[in-house]
């Protein structure tokens, strides 16, 4: 093992700093301590990067709603750009915003962040966005029967959201209130009841849509269904909104419009109001901007929360930095004081030291070495109490591009393509595509289903996978050719890096069988 330094921090950041901002904004609660506080959450799914229309609208509507935090969907890279734009902080992997600091804890397991509304005190957000395709409201429109319509939900969304409940249920065991926002792609059992039927197109029968009914029984209250009971009178339809139609998807008349976009709450919080921003003309809507710039209304509600003391946690303000860039580091314990160790973490797992240093509890640290080279670095701290924490972090050098490199050449069809990537963006939902040499980017309008496999990276900067059959969103196993593999950047058409050629083959090349 190798021998490391021993340094201190010189100072650290006071952690009220991180409020002055905050605390000076009419939008956001100014009252700190153990006192209930008003908090406004928002679900918003911007559409495609929120550029087809009008980014400038994107913006308008999260201004107008006057939202303390908010999880976006269909971010595809502009994350980043939205939160510095309304000057608020975001998390990557969570694709959340707010103008209070976000921090992922080290058990997080990327499926929640937590918000710090005042000094040591936080909630907690999860964010999600359930597959699309196929979805159930269209294939009741299809004429598909009752029993069909749950066992497409049961396999398609609902494995999705119970990855979730159990690690949201724990938060709320543990005192943290809990918000979960998202684009469900699924109805509500509390919309579809046999009072609704027949209300509106395509609702020809009550369902009990087990994604709304799984959240539900995990102990979670739907906020628009809260402070709107009747579904009938209030049926907060989120899409399909009356946004400009695009050449290359306009819904209409023949799209079941229904409510698939929701802000649900657990533990210490009560909901106070909940209303739609929308396109102009939409009599529902709270709020109207225009032009509206996506396919779905966003959803705001506003709550009285009492935060909870914030959990003894290890954490950086980024899971990734360029170089250059002041590393914090956000450590709350039970001691005052505590040291950390810094070392570089290997593919293979192997860490090698780099130093030790005091970091102090419930601030936000500035690590004490400047210049990090690129790499995976690991954090750790055991407190005198015992239990070590650890959480990871990236450097990258953003002057290099990414790179992606298939191993191996050739291939037999149905055998799993293993792949290595470095020096990616980390967003939430990067990927892997398999291309034709030479193919656009983006298949044509109709065709986007033909597209060859393809799978999510999990929000890694750098990595290695397989892609097969466990993983791939369709198109497997890929069928007999030449082809290349791309990483595409956060759901979106843009390529960020191409490997060289493979072939995959019909038969085992070696026998010819």
């Amino acid at each position: 093992m190798k021998c490391h330094s021993r340094f201190l921090i010189p100072g650290f950041i006071c952690t009220a700093g991180l409020f002055a901002a905050a605390c000076n904004d009419s939008s956001g609660p100014a009252n700190f301590a153990d006192q209930p506080q008003q908090l406004r959450v928002m679900t918003f799914n911007i559409e495609w990067g929120g550029t087809n229309i009008s980014f400038d609208s994107v913006l308008e509507a999260i201004r107008l709603s006057k939202a303390d935090i908010v999880g976006i969907q269909e971010a595809e890279g502009n994350l980043q750009r939205l939160a510095g734009e309304l000057g608020w902080n975001y998390n990557l992997r969570n694709y959340a915003i707010s103008i209070f600091p976000l921090i992922e804890p080290q058990d997080s397991e990327g499926l929640y962040v937590l918000v710090e509304t005042s000094p040591g005190k936080v909630v907690a957000l999860a964010n999600i966005h359930l597959p699309s395709d196929p979805a159930g409201p269209h294939e009741i429109r299809n004429g598909a029967a009752l029993d069909e319509v749950m066992e497409l939900e049961r396999n398609t969304r609902l494995p999705f959201i119970q990855a979730y409940l159990p690690k949201l249920a724990d938060l709320v065991a543990q005192g943290i209130p809990v918000f979960l926002t998202g684009d469900f792609n699924a109805p509500s059992h509390l919309d579809w009841t046999e009072a609704v039927v027949g209300s509106r197109p395509f609702l020809r029968y009550a369902v009990d849509w087990p994604v709304s009914r799984a959240v539900s029984n995990a102990g979670f209250k739907d906020s628009w269904r809260v402070i709107h009971p009747d579904p009938l009178t209030h049926p907060g339809l989120t899409w399909w909104a009356a946004r400009p139609p695009l050449p290359s998807y306009a819904p209409g008349e023949n799209d079941p419009q229904d409510r698939i976009d929701f802000v649900w709450y657990a533990g210490a919080a009560e909901a106070q109001e909940s209303f739609i921003v929308a396109e102009n003309g939409h009599a529902a809507a709270a709020i109207q901007v225009a032009p509206w710039p996506s396919d779905h209304r966003a959803v705001v509600s506003t709550f009285t929360v009492i935060p909870a003391d914030m959990p003894e946690l290890l954490a950086t303000g980024h899971r990734i930095y360029e170089v250059g860039d002041e590393v914090q580091v956000i450590y709350h314990g039970a001691q005052q004081r505590a040291t950390a160790l810094l070392t570089t973490l290997a593919a293979d797992g192997s860490t090698t030291p780099i130093g030790e240093f005091a970091v102090e509890s419930g601030g936000r640290n500035s690590l004490p070495i400047n210049g990090l080279p690129p790499g995976h670095y690991l954090l750790e701290v055991t407190p005198p109490n015992g239990g070590t924490r650890r959480n990871a972090f990236w450097v990258l050098d953003k002057s290099r591009p990414p790179v992606i490199e298939v191993i191996g050449s050739e291939f037999i069809l149905g055998q799993p393509v293993p792949m290595s990537w470095s020096n990616g963006p980390g967003n939430r939902n990067d990927y892997v595509a398999v291309y034709p040499p030479g193919a656009a980017a983006q298949y044509e309008e109709g065709d986007y289903q033909t597209g060859l496999a393809w799978a999510y990276v999990g929000a890694l900067p750098e990595g290695r996978m397989n892609l097969d059959a466990g993983n791939a969103g369709w198109g497997w196993p890929i069928p007999p050719g030449t082809y290349v593999m791309r990483l595409m950047k956060d759901d979106g058409y843009e390529v960020l890096a191409e490997s060289g050629r493979f072939v995959v083959h019909d038969a085992d090349i070696s026998t010819g069988e």
